[in-house]
């Protein structure tokens, strides 16, 4: 779907009843057409599209309220993206997005809900947490927490599941892909004041502790590793250790790589509407680097 139409706010419920009728035109263009006409629409429509939905027992037709009601939402995720990628690149909300990616898998997440989750893991965490801990104290506290006391691990059973790439799904069931475990326990480590970065090595990402050369192996449960470490670890994928792989990232560049990673995941599970979906997100991510190289 590609929606080059600008979004009305002034149409009336007889105008959307009719647009809503001749979506069911048996002529996919026709169908198509009517179809980017009530994304335009957004919101006004949605209370049209579900009633609508609930009534209807023609399953093309289902098909296709779901398929608008998708796409809205969609588009409404896309804005939300922008407005937060407007902001500096370095202060961009790495939380929300993660949970904005969440969402457009998962329409009906409710965002606030999931915050509360994880602000729960945080909390219980915060009680346990000591005065004056050192940075290296600090992450042994948050690995003993995080990976033997809620169990949360790395999903080798099924490593390409999408799940894994979303936080409220990680949260829900603790077990992980590298980057997403990552961003967890960079959230975490953020709140509580600890200085953790995001590493970006080829292949598995990683968390830095900004204040010593370690780095936080959050797919294995919080594996504390070298710079030695890490060029091994390089060496058995034929990857040739570079020093820049182990300069922190800014949040757009996670942001973009979570979203990559589900692109090629839905792409290699021939999925091509998802695959596009977070491809578009990912373009309104990458359009930070070519705007502020512009600046």
């Amino acid at each position: 779907m590609k929606n080059h139409l600008p979004a009305c706010t002034d149409f009336s419920e007889n105008q959307i009843s009719a647009l809503l009728h001749l979506l069911s035109d048996q002529d996919p263009k026709i169908a198509q057409t009517i179809h980017e006409q009530i994304v335009a629409i957004g919101q006004p429509a949605v209370s049209f599209l579900e009633q609508a939905h609930r009534e209807q027992n023609n399953l093309i037709m289902s098909e296709r309220l779901s398929a608008v009601l998708a796409d809205i939402k969609l588009v409404e995720i896309e804005q939300s993206f922008k407005a937060l990628t407007t902001n500096t690149v370095g202060l961009i909300d790495l939380e929300m997005c993660a949970f904005l990616i969440g969402k457009a898998a998962y329409p009906d997440l409710n965002i606030q809900t999931a915050r509360r989750h994880l602000e729960t893991v945080i909390s219980e965490l915060q009680q346990q947490w000591g005065i004056d801990l050192s940075p290296r104290e600090s992450i042994h506290k948050i690995n003993k927490y995080l990976f033997r006391d809620l169990g949360f691990k790395g999903n080798t059973r099924n490593y390409y599941d999408p799940d894994n790439s979303f936080l409220h799904q990680v949260l829900e069931r603790r077990v992980g892909i590298p980057i997403s475990l990552s961003v967890l326990y960079l959230l975490i480590g953020q709140r509580l004041n600890v200085p953790v970065v995001g590493i970006g090595l080829p292949g598995h990402f990683m968390v830095g502790l900004q204040t010593e050369s370690v780095l936080i192996d959050c797919f294995n449960q919080g594996m504390l590793l070298t710079q030695k470490d890490c060029a091994k670890f390089l060496q058995e994928y034929n990857i040739e250790f570079e020093a820049r792989y182990l300069e922190p990232v800014p949040n757009h560049h996670i942001i973009a790589r979570m979203l990559r990673n589900l692109v090629a995941i839905y792409q290699n599970r021939d999925e091509p509407k998802q695959a596009d979906q977070f491809h578009r997100l990912l373009s309104v991510v990458e359009s930070i680097d070519t705007t502020s190289s512009q600046g």
